[in-house]
């Protein structure tokens, strides 16, 4: 997992940053008995041979809302990934299995007595049931994800077979917000900070356009999260601005925010002062290459010399000979 995934990962799991995201998905605003809150979306696995590992999901939440309850999974990608379709379903399995698992273990110690309809050899009742996963991926990218969408989409063409048979082969849907491309008008309806990160980034491609924005919106910029400022300093070309930021430990949300109007500022100033001193860098340079010039025509240096203390070659030193009217 790159650094761009860690910091999307870390922004994401805040409450109101999702219902934002699911507000947007769904066109409405959620009823008022949802909450979520986050669960463990750490997954052991073994491989072929026994060994152990883990897939890790980005946010894994048990949540509920319209009177059900279930399982809210939303991962991050930045870069289109050939084969998603089959790393989600693959997460689910294991979610699922560690659901079965769970199940089993308390049949197991409670001592539940099997009926005929149960399925006594796998400890399971009929009257057990799994939570639901429901998967959002946010997509972070600039380039748009065409495919693949499903896991027919990693496969090779099945048309050929009769229709009936076909249908046997399984599939998985992914379900995509593409965060860089959600309207104007749906922004602006968030109550999370989403809006201003997510407006950030369609500014990118202009550093008046971010500017503008960044001020327009000094409210919010003047005290921004770091989780946020993590975000746009890995997600977007805006350099250079995190080496002068101080943080703030704000104890009512429980986040550390910074200044990024002043941090803008200084840029400007040192830039300022940068371009002033580069200025009268080059044109003490010229003054001296000017001198140069005229004690080679006054015959009073060598042309090679003249070039050497210009450290220039000798033809480019004719050439400023030249453009200061010596022959």
């Amino acid at each position: 997992m790159g650094e761009p995934n860690n910091a999307l990962n870390s922004y994401m799991k805040r409450p109101d940053r999702i219902k934002s995201v699911l507000e947007y998905y769904l066109g409405e605003r959620l009823p008022d008995d949802w909450e979520c809150r986050e669960a463990d979306g750490f997954l052991p696995a073994r491989n072929a041979k026994g060994k152990l590992s883990f897939r890790e999901r980005d946010y894994l939440g048990m949540a509920h809302a319209w009177g059900c309850r279930f399982l809210l999974g939303l991962e991050n990608q930045e870069t289109v990934n050939l084969t998603y379709p089959w790393r989600l379903m693959e997460m689910d399995c294991l979610t699922y299995g560690r659901e079965i698992s769970k199940i089993q273990e308390q049949n197991k110690w409670n001592k539940v007595k099997y009926t005929a309809e149960d399925d006594f050899k796998y400890r399971y009742r009929k009257e057990d049931h799994l939570d639901p996963i429901l998967n959002l991926m946010l997509y972070w990218g600039r380039k748009a994800w065409d495919r693949p969408k499903t896991l027919r989409d990693m496969m090779t063409d099945t048309k050929q077979l009769p229709g009936k048979l076909g249908r046997l082969t399984g599939n998985y849907n992914v379900h995509i917000i593409s965060m860089r491309f959600i309207p104007e008008d749906s922004l602006q309806k968030m109550d999370s900070d989403l809006k201003y990160v997510l407006g950030i980034m369609k500014c990118t491609a202009s550093r008046k356009r971010y500017e503008k924005f960044i001020l327009e919106n000094r409210d919010y910029f003047s005290r921004i999260p770091r989780s946020a400022v993590d975000v746009i300093d890995t997600c977007t070309n805006i350099k250079d601005f995190t080496a002068s930021l101080q943080y703030v430990f704000n104890q009512e949300t429980g986040e550390e925010e910074t200044d990024l109007c002043k941090a803008l500022k200084d840029i400007k100033k040192h830039e300022k002062k940068k371009g002033f001193k580069q200025g009268v860098t080059q044109g003490e340079y010229l003054g001296t290459v000017k001198t140069l010039c005229s004690l080679v025509n006054d015959g009073m240096l060598k042309l090679e010399e003249g070039a050497r203390r210009a450290n220039l070659s000798a033809e480019a030193f004719g050439a400023e000979m030249k453009k200061a009217g010596y022959h």
